[in-house]
């Protein structure tokens, strides 16, 4: 049986205490994706091979 989500709840946090000045490290988010592209597009391709049988 399919499930739908009809609400999403999104929360941030904002450090307002940082100094005035910009910093000129950057930092990035991390990677949800820790494979290559191959592996991302084989992921990709499987999935919509499986919602195409449903």
């Amino acid at each position: 049986m399919p499930v739908q989500i009809n609400e999403v709840i999104i929360r941030a946090v904002v450090d307002t205490g940082t100094s005035a000045g910009h910093s000129s490290e950057t930092t990035e988010p991390p990677s949800a994706n820790t494979g290559t592209e191959a592996e991302i597009a084989e992921k990709v391709m499987e999935i919509l091979k499986e919602k195409k049988e449903r």
